[in-house]
């Protein structure tokens, strides 16, 4: 068997010593929070972390010159607790407010929460207690978003990261962290925070991005926990929600130039973060140009090629969706020749909702048919779509045992084509024994709706599956679609789902 790392080995010892050595009542966690104009959610949110599983607490709550109620919040609930400390500051931005935090905090771990968030009551507690098993420098931990009252499931990437959950891992190890780009969510060990010389940059928004590249980078051992950890609540007229302006986008492509730059000594890991900008926030930016003008685009023109050029031609064509593959090398064009006039053509066409627009079969592979294909001077293989565009879709509508049968409604479709035809087989697994069931069309079919609100339905879509009784209350659902369409187009999936009946 091979030996762990020296590394690794240095990082548990350092570990179990602290615990030998500790206090019985465990290690500090210094929770800093600032404030401004959060009278709305600020009991709530320091109600979730006084309330959470983890009890050893310091909360800094550093109230950065509110004309709210927020300092008289903060106050009434320090005065019940005196694990709250109050401070207050002429506004000087998020960053600054933070930065004063973290200088009067006196914990062994550190981390952030924003005062219109909450934290669960376990995560915090997994992450530290974790920590003090591995040594390692800092926690990554699983977050979601808060709508009104509404919970939503973080965004794929984020689940990806945290389904595989590890301790003691760096960045070159696993560059997927990079996607957690958020200051809050995670906890520092104070003296790795001191050490690497971390600290937020005034007067910079998105400075999550750029504190966390070098957090990632400096750090010896990284937790990834699976715990979930933290809210976060989406407000309309926060920095990084919404804003369409030539100062936001602008901020926002500084953020991601000056985390690559930061990562230029490992290579590898800056190619990963800048292929992670393409494919889950450069979109965020070219999507906002149904509400932009021409200065907004020009940013945009002048900043996303550099990013592509940032990330190996065979990886970018692989997993940056086609419609965004479409969209920069419209973004390229414009800055060669300085018309604006294909790319405004493309995005008014909604040609970056590409669920409306079909896959055709190509000498090179299945392309999606998006606006311009036949007529613009783009090399057609951009159009080419990836694995995952051509991925099966199902979802499990309800679920119906009987003494005798089992009854199960689901929706199957691919999203670039037409399922009318299509056929279905399905199949329930329990154990060894396998159960082909009867299959017949219903009327409940999966439909799209653009943020324009074009409607593309999906008839033909919703199935109704007819099985003998499993023997057992657990079982796997099978389903494979095939779809025989036009000039040869030949789709097939298959996609499984457990059961518990």
């Amino acid at each position: 068997m091979p030996r762990p790392p020296v590394r690794r080995l240095v990082r548990g010892a350092v570990g179990r010593a602290a615990r030998r050595v500790r206090d019985l009542r465990g290690p500090t966690l210094s929770v800093v929070m600032p404030v401004y104009q959060g009278e709305e959610h600020l009991a709530a949110a320091l109600e979730s972390v006084l309330g959470q599983r983890y009890r050893h607490l310091e909360v800094v709550v550093v109230d950065d010159g509110s004309t709210d109620g927020s300092r008289a919040i903060a106050d009434e609930v320090a005065a019940r607790d005196p694990r709250v400390v109050v401070l207050s500051q002429p506004n000087a931005g998020q960053s600054a407010a933070r930065n004063r935090g973290v200088e009067v905090a006196t914990g062994t771990y550190l981390t952030f929460v924003d005062a219109d968030d909450v934290v669960t009551r376990e995560g915090l507690d997994a992450a530290v207690r974790g920590l003090e098993r591995s040594g390692s420098d800092l926690a990554v931990l699983p977050y979601q978003r808060l709508e009104g009252g509404t919970v939503v499931r973080p965004a794929p990437w984020i689940r990806a990261l945290h389904a595989r959950p590890v301790e003691g891992t760096t960045v070159s190890e696993r560059p997927d962290v990079l996607v957690h780009a958020i200051a809050c969510a995670k906890v520092f060990r104070r003296t790795f925070w001191d050490a690497a010389g971390l600290a937020f940059p005034p007067g910079v928004i998105y400075e999550d991005q750029i504190l966390t590249a070098q957090a990632f980078r400096e750090a010896a051992g990284i937790d990834v926990t699976s715990t979930m950890a933290y809210s976060w609540r989406r407000q309309t007229a926060s920095t990084s929600q919404g804003q369409v302006t030539v100062e936001n986008v602008t901020a926002r492509m500084d953020a991601a130039d000056e985390s690559l730059r930061l990562l230029e000594p490992l290579p590898a890991v800056r190619e990963e973060r800048a292929l992670q900008l393409l494919k889950h926030n450069v979109p965020n930016s070219t999507l906002k140009l149904e509400r932009a003008d021409d200065a907004y685009l020009e940013v945009l023109v002048q900043r996303i090629p550099r990013l592509v050029a940032a990330v190996a031609p065979d990886r970018y064509a692989r997993e940056v969706p086609a419609q965004h593959r479409v969209m920069n090398a419209l973004l390229d064009q414009a800055r060669a020749t300085g018309d604006l006039a294909a790319v405004w053509r493309f995005v008014r066409a909604e040609g970056l909702q590409s669920q409306l627009f079909d896959l055709v079969p190509t000498s090179d592979g299945p392309a999606i048919d998006l606006p311009g294909r036949l007529d613009d001077d783009l090399d057609p293989v951009t159009y080419l779509a990836t694995a995952e565009q051509v991925r099966l879709r199902t979802t499990v509508r309800e679920v119906l045992a009987g003494a005798d049968e089992l009854v199960v409604d689901v929706r199957a479709w691919f999203p670039h084509a037409d399922v009318a035809a299509a056929s279905l087989t399905a199949r329930v697994l329990t154990g060894r024994d396998t159960a082909a069931g009867e299959v017949e069309r219903t009327d409940d079919a999966a439909a799209f709706t653009s943020r324009a609100g074009t409607v593309r339905g999906y008839p033909g879509s919703g199935w109704r599956l007819r099985f003998p009784a499993p023997a057992t209350r657990r079982c796997e659902l099978v389903l494979t679609l095939t779809v025989d369409g036009p000039e040869g187009l030949h789709l097939e999936g298959l996609r499984s789902h457990r059961l518990t009946l």
